[in-house]
């Protein structure tokens, strides 16, 4: 009132936009935009909803026709139903106002930016779907089944449809640069190709393409490494700001004997005298096992003997790249 202006986020919603900026000084962009949306799915509340009771609300709110658009107070009541379940099982967690506020603000800002005051019932479900809880293989399967046939198959068409209402959750992040951009027409490609372009795939040959870390789908594994990585700690010492333990992502050199980099120092791209960027590291994102160590120490034994063309040659891709016609080759290892 005081400026007189007009605007379509939540205050609350505005500072949670703002605090994500700090997070761009994340050198690698899968990581960056899983970091941030990890932030958003925790102040939505949405990492204590399991997919199982997204599902059932769904139902129970009669969603079926994933073509049909939902109004704002449609979207209202799903979300006041899918809150006032959380606050019954967190008491000091969930605000039901606020959440249903901020998730609908969410919501809007990510399938509905023209504000037309209304989305696709299919749009709302994977949105929901895709910030909740769960294994990261039935997140899958359930993502499958919302968009396959009474078959239970998938066509060109409905895989398309998935990826499309998918890719606007980093798009709205300003991240969908790095994940081939909103043209999601050479992931489809690449899933059939991936199984002799049949007609359609089964939920397996889904899991398995997405298994394989897609480049427009691999901020969501992140997502999940990320979740898991909060809690861990790790017996071990960042060679670069001395951190220990190490808590969150553990990054292990294969190239040197105990060379530990915690997660901050890998994400801004520091190293230490004698290390360079390009080394081979590995990732934990839980504590190692003895087996884990007695391998990796088997790795640094072979690397020590590689020579730099060796690293030229044999660059490690972390996801299977899409790649685009308009993009060019932008490929982070």
């Amino acid at each position: 009132h005081e400026t007189q202006t007009t605007c379509w986020d939540h205050p609350k919603m505005t500072d949670l936009f703002q605090s994500l900026a700090d997070l761009n000084n994340v050198r690698f962009s899968a990581y960056r935009t899983a970091i941030k949306i990890r932030r958003l799915q925790k102040a939505l509340c949405l990492d204590l909803l399991d997919l199982n009771t997204t599902s059932e609300v769904f139902k129970q709110h009669k969603l079926s026709q994933n073509d049909q658009l939902i109004g704002v107070q449609d979207v209202i009541s799903c979300l006041t139903t899918i809150y006032s379940g959380l606050e019954e099982k967190h008491k000091d967690m969930v605000n039901v106002p606020l959440c249903v506020d901020m998730c609908l603000n969410w919501l809007l800002n990510v399938y509905d930016s023209g504000r037309t005051g209304k989305i696709r019932v299919q749009s709302l479900k994977i949105g929901l779907m895709s910030l909740s809880k769960g294994l990261l293989e039935e997140k899958y399967r359930y993502l499958f089944k919302e968009v396959a046939g009474p078959t239970e198959m998938c066509d060109q068409r409905q895989l398309g449809l998935l990826l499309h209402d998918a890719i606007q959750i980093p798009r709205q992040l300003g991240e969908v640069a790095a994940f081939g951009g909103s043209n999601i027409e050479p992931s489809v490609r690449s899933c059939f190709q991936q199984n002799h372009n049949k007609p359609e795939i089964t939920v397996k040959q889904f899991i398995d393409w997405m298994h394989l870390e897609p480049q427009s789908m691999v901020w969501l594994p992140v997502l999940h490494r990320v979740a898991a990585a909060e809690t861990a700690k790790h017996q071990a010492k960042c060679n670069i700001c001395k951190e220990c333990p190490i808590v969150g992502f553990r990054y292990r050199s294969l190239k040197h004997f105990n060379y530990d980099v915690c997660q901050s120092c890998f994400f801004s791209g520091r190293t230490a005298k004698g290390h360079k960027l390009h080394y081979p590291m590995v990732e934990y994102c839980i504590p190692t096992t003895s087996g884990e160590d007695v391998r990796d120490f088997t790795k640094v034994l072979k690397n020590k003997f590689r020579s730099k063309k060796y690293f030229a040659k044999h660059p490690r891709l972390g996801y299977l790249p899409v790649q685009t016609v308009l993009e060019g080759d932008n490929l982070e290892t």
